[in-house]
Parts: C-alpha cells; structure tokens; sequence
C-alpha cells in the first residue's frame, strides 16, 4: 500500500506495537510499503480529516521513552549534515537557507500558540509591519485553537512542528506520518488550510524523515541562525547571536513563548530594517 494511501488511515498518534528493544531509524531507512497492526490506547483527541479518535501518547512504549528526550542540532550540525549528504550523493530536500543574493531573512517562531504569549507576539511584529512564520504544535493548537486563527489573520505562515513534539528519528516512520499529518489535520480543520511548511523538533532528521513529510506536500524547513533563546541566556545573548549570524537568506529560529525575546525584536526587528533587510515569508521564496 503506498504512502499517499494509508497516510490518511492511521489511527494513532503513537505506536502501540510490541517492541522489546527499539530499532533506531537511519539515513538509508526506506519508507514502509504497508501499515503495521496498531491499537488505540488512552484518552484524548487527535484529528484525522473529519474523525476523531481516542489515541494519545503511549508513556510506557520504549520508542516514546526515547522520542520525548529531544535531540537538538545547532545551525552548525545542520550544515555539516547537509554537506554530508550532498557528498554521499544521497542528499534530500530541505529548505535551511533563502536566497543569498537577497536581503531578505525569515523569522520562524517554533512551539506556539500559547495564550500569554503570542498575542503579545503578533501586536509586536505588527507595530514594525514583519510577517513571520509560526511551527505550531498540533496539540497547542488543540488547546487554543483561537490564537491560531489570529496567527492566520495577522498575515503570517503558518507551519507544522508535529502534533506532540517528538523527536521524529525515534520512532517509526508510520507515526512520523502521523504526528505530521495530524498536526495538518488540525490546522486545516481550524484556519481551512493545510501547511506548506514543516519543522522536525530540534531540526533532528533523517532521510526517512524528510521523504514522509514530502508525501504529505510538507517541505522540511530547518534554520541558518539559532540563538539558543529557549534557554534564557538573556538578552545580551540572544541579540549578539542573532547579529553574528545575520546574512541574505537566513532563517532565524526563535519560540513562542520566550518574554527575553521579545525585548530581543523590538532592537533586532529595527535594526535589520534599517540595514536594509527585509522580512519575508518562506512561501514568498517558494514562489521566486
């Protein structure tokens, strides 16, 4: 059964399978030709098309033992894992850079929507006329389902950072497809549309990863200049960060949910404008 056929079937937003010991996924893993048996266990809602089912995270599943501990790749590792790739001649599709000819960079806010914070977000990137693009987590968006109708209303992108924010290598790829197609799911069933755009938790990846998010029509959307501001390194920090690694093209990562950093945007937005830089979109490059 192909991809583009059972995506849409799964049931689960975690494995249930029985499983002693959890085979870690590789560059070379190929994407599965059939589903393997799943049960339902636990309470809670994920969204498929128009369903909803009882499936919820399995704590008890090794392979979610593992995927919780999130694994995090700097801007450097990314790089150098895409160089890896190119050379070995087995590279893949990801969107880590804009164009580097223009003065143009990209702001992403990852783990979002949360109710005392982006609010704040979109009146700030309002005041200085920024679009930005927001991965949102499927299971935020089930809780405030409002906030990401503003994110839509506000003029911004909206991308897929997976239903319960797991690390995508840890785990099979059957439920790869699901944390992303769940997370499409929901976002479509709240704004009536379905991202473009998708972003592996701490941009870990592989090429089993990245093939399922493109039968979902996701690109895998990873990022030049991380500031490290989930950690509160303090403003300071954080600016410096940003301007060592400012260029043509950048995709700067940044969290729905940091108070440090919207200090950060109001110098960093403005600063960047005078420069002469302008703050796009990641569809606004998929369209030159």
């Amino acid at each position: 059964m192909k991809i583009t056929q059972y995506a849409f079937l799964l049931i689960m937003l975690v494995g249930c399978q029985t499983a002693s010991t959890p085979k870690p996924q590789t560059d070379s893993q190929n994407l599965p030709e059939e589903m393997t048996s799943t049960q339902t266990k636990g309470s809670g809602n994920t969204y498929h098309g128009s369903k909803t089912n009882t499936a919820t995270v399995d704590k008890d599943n090794p392979y979610w033992k593992n995927a919780e501990t999130e694994i995090y790749k700097s801007a450097e590792e990314l790089e150098a894992q895409e160089n890896r790739e190119q050379r070995s001649g087995n590279g893949y599709t990801t969107l880590r850079h804009g164009p580097v000819n223009k003065k143009e960079i990209a702001l992403t806010f990852d783990d979002g929507p949360h109710p005392n914070f982006t609010p704040k977000l979109l009146t700030l990137l309002d005041q200085y006329k920024v679009k930005a693009n927001f991965f949102v987590i499927g299971k935020m968006v089930d809780a405030n389902p409002d906030l990401l109708k503003q994110i839509k209303q506000h003029g911004h992108l909206i991308g897929n950072h997976t239903f319960s924010h797991v690390t995508l290598t840890k785990i099979p790829i059957d439920q790869v497809l699901t944390e992303y197609q769940a997370n499409n799911d929901i976002i479509k069933k709240t704004i009536g549309e379905t991202p473009l755009f998708c972003r592996p938790p701490g941009g870990d990846h592989n090429a089993a990863v990245v093939q399922a998010a493109q039968s979902l029509g996701l690109t895998t959307t990873l990022w030049t200049d991380d500031p490290g501001d989930y950690a509160n390194p303090g403003e300071g920090v954080i600016l410096a960060r940003l301007n060592q690694r400012l260029g043509n093209g950048g995709i700067i990562l940044l969290h729905d949910g940091v108070d440090e950093t919207l200090d950060v945007l109001k110098e960093f937005i403005p600063a960047c404008q005078s420069a002469g830089y302008k703050f796009v979109t990641l569809d606004q490059w998929q369209k030159k």
